[in-house]
């Protein structure tokens, strides 16, 4: 488990699978994801049972959790993907399913905490991350959280009747060490 101040990580299990439901059947949480088909508490069984042994060595995810005294809320995941342990990278991604926790920087110190994670646990050298154009809060989260534009996939997502671009974001971990020795603000 990895724990912040106002939230902490914790490993999915399959009693997770009554919010997986919940969260990635929204419409308004999906448009920025790239699930796009119904979800099915079968298909969320096996796609944890996944987690456990095909993709074991590939992918890390967790449960966003928010501390308030006694009380913990799950309201959404992250988790690292595609990890080539041959070159060190990973790809990243996050979804925030309670939608009444949207805009509260829980999404920013879970982010924060599995940088630190991917960075100075599992040694990667670098993670890779995209948004959607209209999620304007991730792409100013990325930016803020030292991630460098590095392209821009043109028309690549349709949602809501319109073809969107998507923006492609890569950190370093010797930009994130920088960042982290340097910033006034805390990492």
């Amino acid at each position: 488990m990895l724990k912040g101040k106002e939230v902490q990580l914790r490993p999915v299990r399959r009693d997770d699978i009554s919010f997986f439901l919940k969260w990635f059947n929204d419409p308004e949480v999906i448009q920025y994801l790239e699930v796009y088909l119904p979800v099915t508490e079968v298909g969320e069984e096996k796609w944890i049972e996944e987690l456990c042994t095909v993709r074991a060595n590939t992918d890390i995810v967790f449960v966003i959790e928010i501390i308030d005294g006694d009380l913990v809320k799950p309201i959404g995941n992250c988790g690292l993907h595609r990890i080539d342990w041959k070159n060190r990278v990973a790809s990243l991604g996050i979804a925030i399913g309670e939608k009444d926790e949207w805009g509260k920087k829980y999404g920013e110190e879970a982010l924060r905490l599995l940088i630190e994670y991917a960075f100075h646990h599992l040694n990667l050298h670098r993670i890779s991350s995209g948004a959607v154009e209209f999620n304007e809060r991730s792409i100013k989260l990325h930016k803020k959280l030292g991630f460098q534009e590095e392209g821009r996939l043109r028309k690549e997502r349709f949602e809501n009747g319109k073809y969107w671009d998507r923006t492609l974001f890569g950190l370093l971990k010797e930009e994130y060490i920088h960042k982290e020795v340097f910033s006034q603000e805390p990492l």
